[in-house]
């Protein structure tokens, strides 16, 4: 055995030694002959073209045999095995020197496992692609070295990113950005550096902007190494805002109710009953405004507004009526007191001394003074509930099967106090009513309508803007339109906003439904839906409906 074959059997890849000047195969190992299927007797006799065959090949031989030796370096090529089969492989050429002659030394690996290894790969991060672009957080990836290796749109989206950051790479760029628009931008900028920790985080950020997010962050691990950190963004501002003016308007209500307890039961004893039933119903509408922000996750918040109108308008009736004659009872107590006064001249000095002991004790002034206001406030604040409890049920009733006559400026009125909250902070609304007639028409259904096309105004706008409700009329039918400046629908969108689960709004914000259930009611009234939109300046939505209804069977254009 030659000190060639020894030193290639040795080699974990297929190597052959090949003589330049006829292209015959000198040495192949047992690897060569193992992989590629050839015995050794053959091998010795055949020339390197019987092997390598494809076009990038033979070119090259054809070079070595004109006398050209050169290097090669990680070529992919195929090699013809015994069995007739091609063998894809990664192949590399080198010249050298044998005493006087040079031999070309070919080394070649099989390719098939990597090619399968890349495709599981491929497979994997697209499923990991897909999982991060669905999940409704947004989530950034951090490796080891401070370097971004993931993030999916709607993290980017969340804290408007802008795209040439995106697209220039710059990671530290990226995460000052991040860390310039919170409050806390100290400890954002330290948590997304130090990701070597390996504890779990939970953090509430505030924005510079008035939004909040809350920030879940924990360690990456390769097998007990930390080797990045995974950071998960959840936009809560409407949660914590609600939260906050819930918990603002508990905490003083329920100071003004023990303050004012206290002062009444010194003053007399038999307002202990009236004061107990309205703290129960202070804890009641507690307990009703839990259950409307929680509404807004529901799909459909109509039965829910109603049943919650129902059950808090017969505690107002009642406390309505209890305040107004517990008024009554204090102004004639009141009468009783001042006549009582009249009579202290007629008392002995010790008595009269005594009785401005107790007045002083129990400050009669200040409870005479605040009493009639106090009644006053609490009158005006059972009015505004039940305005608003009324507005409740006009937007959720119920239809029957006939179909009644509606004012629909009232029902666009009561449909923006209920979705009031989703608009506020995001939009100054101008209404332009032209007094529209009533038509006959199903008006929760109109309502369901107006409230899609306003949820859709709010959210088109990004930071702040105008909704403008206009009304019109002419002799066979009337409109509403609902107007916006926000971002505008592009054109080759446009056609498909009525189609059933399609939507333009991000991953995770819309089910594509609101339009297409608005879009069969409005037919279903025998009108139809005009809309014009510009992408940057805003969308303008207008429903026409016929002021008298259309023959049965008759064809409407939408």
């Amino acid at each position: 055995m030659s000190l060639h074959q020894l030193m290639v059997d040795h080699s974990p890849y297929m190597v052959m030694l090949v003589d330049p000047a006829d292209l015959r195969i000198l040495v192949a190992n047992r690897t060569v002959e193992q992989v590629l299927g050839y015995p050794a007797a053959q091998l010795s006799g055949m020339v390197i073209t019987d092997i390598e065959s494809s076009l990038q090949d033979v070119f090259y031989w054809e070079d070595v045999r004109g006398g050209q030796y050169l290097d090669v370096e990680a070529q992919e090529g195929e090699y013809l095995c015994a069995d007739a089969s091609l063998l894809t492989v990664m192949k590399s050429v080198r010249v050298i020197h044998d005493g006087e002659r040079s031999l070309l030394l070919v080394r070649a690996r099989d390719c098939r496992h990597e090619r399968q290894v890349e495709a599981l790969l491929e497979q994997t991060l697209a499923q990991l692609r897909t999982t991060l672009e669905s999940t409704a957080d947004g989530i950034l990836v951090i490796d080891w070295h401070g370097k971004i290796t993931s993030m999916n749109r709607l993290f980017s989206a969340m804290w408007d990113i802008p795209a040439a950051l995106l697209q220039a790479g710059d990671d530290d760029g990226i995460i000052e950005f991040i860390a310039g628009q919170a409050e806390q931008g100290e400890l954002i900028r330290s948590q997304l550096r130090q990701v070597a920790d390996t504890t779990e985080t939970q953090d509430l950020f505030r924005l510079k902007s008035g939004r909040f997010f809350e920030c879940r962050s924990r360690p990456q691990f390769l097998g007990e190494r930390v080797i990045g950190r995974v950071f998960g963004y959840t936009d809560v501002t409407e949660r914590h805002r609600a939260e906050e003016a819930l918990r603002e308007s508990r905490d003083q209500l329920e100071s003004k109710v023990r303050e004012r307890t206290r002062d009444l039961q010194e003053a007399n004893a038999t307002l202990e009953k009236e004061q107990a039933r309205q703290a129960e119903l202070i804890k009641k509408l507690g307990e009703a405004q839990s259950q409307l922000l929680q509404s807004e996750k529901m799909a459909s918040i109509g039965v829910l507004a109603a049943g919650v109108a129902h059950e808090i308008n017969n505690p107002i009736g009642f406390v309505n009526s209890n305040l107004g004659s517990l008024q009554r009872y204090a102004h004639s107590m009141l009468r009783l007191l001042d006549s009582y006064e009249a009579l202290e001249g007629s008392l002995s000095p010790d008595d009269r001394a005594a009785i401005a002991r107790l007045k002083k004790e129990v400050d009669a002034d200040y409870l005479r003074e605040d009493l009639e206001p106090l009644l006053r406030e609490s009158l005006d604040g059972i009015d505004r509930v039940r305005r608003i409890v009324q507005d409740m049920k006009d937007f959720s009733h119920v239809d029957g099967g006939d179909l009644q006559y509606a004012d629909l400026e009232a029902g666009l009125n009561s449909t923006l106090n209920v979705v009031w909250n989703e608009i506020k902070y995001k939009a100054e609304v101008t209404k332009e009513y032209a007094q529209i007639p009533q038509i006959e028409c199903y008006p929760s259904q109109l309502n369901q309508v107006f409230m899609n096309l306003l949820v859709n105004s709010a959210h088109a706008i990004e930071k702040h803007g105008r909704i403008i409700l206009r009304t019109g009329h002419d002799d066979k039918q009337v409109w509403i339109e609902v107007e916006d400046t926000g971002t505008g629908i592009p054109k080759d969108k446009l056609g498909r906003i009525f189609e059933p689960f399609f939507t333009t709004k991000p991953v995770g914000k819309g089910t594509g439904l609101g339009l297409s259930l608005s879009y069969g009611i409005v037919q279903k009234h025998g009108g139809r839906i005009d809309v014009h939109s510009e992408v940057g300046k805003g969308t303008r939505f207008r429903v026409v409906l016929p002021r008298c209804r259309p023959a049965p069977g008759a064809d409407v254009a939408i």
